[in-house]
């Protein structure tokens, strides 16, 4: 890549130097004439605002506090190089709170692999699939209990845990698997290497990259419950920003640089989603009709 855009990291949601910082996207009736929003909403100025969200290996803060991860790569080649952007990186810590953040302004972009679903497409816009997720159960090393997927849990009288709002409490919800959550990913892996939890559920590639070579736990071997695909996610009004970051994202799958960007950080070709899949598609279609058909051919 060419030289990289310039950034600046806010550490903690909601902080008030973020806050500050966050007027530069135009959100608020105090922007500058650089900064004004047009009439679709879109950040009119050269200062784009992205959350994250500390989960590798998507995006998160490395040990000297810089963004990094696979989804920054990619919103730092598109938004940055090739859309002219700076770049103003925010961590939400809390799961939950990235779409409302995104809602109420205080950012622009989520760039955090968050996968599409219908209930989620009501309240924020996504970009094209980017990449497919598998799930994983972090367990006590050995997996003293032999669990290997949601069904295995529904009857285990287990602890079980997972993030809050994220689409595997969705899917444990819905096979009927008794759970509590948990705020940020660091928290579940804590809980089960702790011993206040029994299993822990995420999508497999983060908690290899995140706990594989922790003390005393294990990853299970990976399965698709459903068919789960990421995406960068935008406010619903901010219809041109989104088009032209899916403009640019089609280049970069066809050119292959997308791969590029993302093998890095561990993705392979099993994770690149099927060609002719579309967020419109995953926000509209039945999830188990789209396993059905992109799944299970």
């Amino acid at each position: 890549m060419a030289a990289k855009t310039s950034m600046a990291v806010k550490a903690g949601a909601f902080s008030a130097a973020a806050l500050l910082a966050l007027t530069a996207c135009g959100n608020g009736d105090d922007a500058d004439t650089d900064t004004e929003e047009n009439g679709n909403g879109e950040a009119a100025g050269d200062t784009l605002t992205i959350a994250l969200f500390g989960e590798e290996p998507y995006s998160w803060l490395d040990d000297a506090g810089e963004p990094t991860g696979a989804t920054i790569a990619v919103a730092e080649e598109i938004f940055g190089e090739r859309m002219g952007y700076d770049i103003d990186i925010a961590e939400e810590p809390d799961w939950g709170n990235l779409i409302p953040g995104l809602s109420a302004g205080h950012w622009d972009v989520v760039s955090a692999g968050m996968s599409i679903t219908g209930e989620r497409c009501a309240e924020a816009a996504f970009g094209e699939p980017e990449l497919v997720y598998t799930t994983a159960l972090l367990v006590e090393e050995g997996n003293p209990h032999d669990v290997h997927d949601f069904e295995d849990l529904v009857d285990a009288d287990l602890d079980v845990i997972a993030l809050s709002g994220a689409v595997e409490s969705g899917y444990m919800d819905a096979v009927g698997v008794d759970h509590d959550t948990v705020d940020g990913a660091d928290d579940g892996i804590d809980f089960v290497q702790g011993g206040r939890a029994d299993v822990f559920a995420l999508t497999a590639i983060s908690l290899e990259a995140m706990a594989g070579d922790a003390d005393g736990v294990e990853v299970t071997d990976s399965f698709a419950h459903e068919l789960s695909v990421g995406a960068h996610t935008f406010r619903t009004e901010d219809t041109e920003l989104l088009e032209e970051f899916n403009e640019h994202l089609a280049d970069l799958k066809e050119s292959g640089e997308y791969l590029d960007l993302v093998s890095e950080f561990g993705f392979t070709e099993d994770e690149m989603p099927p060609g002719e899949l579309t967020a419109q598609e995953l926000c509209e279609e039945d999830p188990a009709e789209l396993t059905e058909q992109y799944l299970e051919d």
